[in-house]
């Protein structure tokens, strides 16, 4: 493998360590918002961990423009699945939970999607082929939240629209700053002329939202299941109706093998 993808990889599975470590320390501190009574020790300590997890979670950016240097976005995004095998060995280090046969097996299914996904790629240099393609796929998850937020839809259903629609943001997400990355490389004071950079603000802060009001509606094993399928698919969606890039079948199959562990994976870390 090249060694300028080799690091790409490796500042990939930073990115969304990041992303792993902050939304554990958010949810162990979470206690801090909505603090009633007396503001004493632990309510600090709450706010003070769950600080450093906001920090950790925004830090996730830095890494990834460095990554979708050289990955494409379609491959970038498959590297969301790396937080659920990050939470399952997490809960076996730190909590002292058994790993099970079936935790090794899926973890290493998703090695193997990773890598089949790096070997097959192709170098293409990206290039926005369809403005009108990139706007309707971006107002996807404004429809989904805007219906599964609508009058008389069950909890499971909005919980199901709420989460997709948050992986869908974050997947998108990762099309935007790949535009970004490729239109200015490094030069960050310019990424503040180009109108890719608010909408990877705003569709951070959509997924933020969409996530939250999925866990407010439904289970954590649902959402997560929704959220980061939907975070892997949306950039391959990307890569075909956005990008002049063609995706082999053998990469679907790869994509779709990553989604299959990252679904099966979830169970246990939720669990923990």
């Amino acid at each position: 493998m090249d060694p300028a993808i080799l690091f790409a990889v490796l500042m990939a599975l930073l990115a969304y360590s990041c992303i792993a470590v902050g939304e554990v320390m958010m949810k162990k501190g979470i206690s801090w918002l909505g603090w009633t009574g007396e503001k004493d020790g632990l309510y600090y300590r709450s706010r003070r961990l769950w600080l450093i997890g906001l920090i950790l979670v925004n830090l996730y950016g830095i890494p990834s423009a460095v990554a979708l240097r050289h990955l494409s976005a379609h491959v970038m995004g498959a590297f969301s699945g790396w937080v659920v095998v990050l939470l399952v060995c997490l809960s076996h280090r730190v909590l002292k939970e058994k790993l099970t046969r079936a935790d090794r097996m899926y973890a290493l299914l998703f090695v193997v999607g990773i890598v089949a996904l790096n070997l097959l790629e192709k170098p293409v240099n990206d290039a926005v082929a369809s403005f009108s393609v990139l706007a309707a796929l971006s107002l996807l998850p404004l429809g989904l939240l805007s219906g599964g937020m609508s009058r008389g839809v069950s909890r499971r259903i909005r919980t199901i629209a709420c989460g997709i629609a948050a992986g869908m943001s974050a997947g998108l997400m990762v099309i935007y700053l790949r535009l970004l990355v490729l239109e200015f490389r490094f030069s960050v004071l310019r990424y503040f002329e180009s109108p890719w950079l608010y909408l990877y603000v705003f569709f951070a802060l959509l997924s933020l939202v969409a996530l939250q009001l999925a866990f407010k509606s439904g289970g954590m094993i649902l959402t997560t299941s929704m959220k980061y399928s939907a975070a892997i698919i949306t950039p391959f969606l990307g890569a075909v109706a956005v990008f002049p890039r063609p995706v082999n079948p053998w990469q679907w199959a790869a994509a779709a093998l990553i989604v299959f562990a990252v679904i099966r994976l979830i169970p246990r870390s939720e669990a923990g």
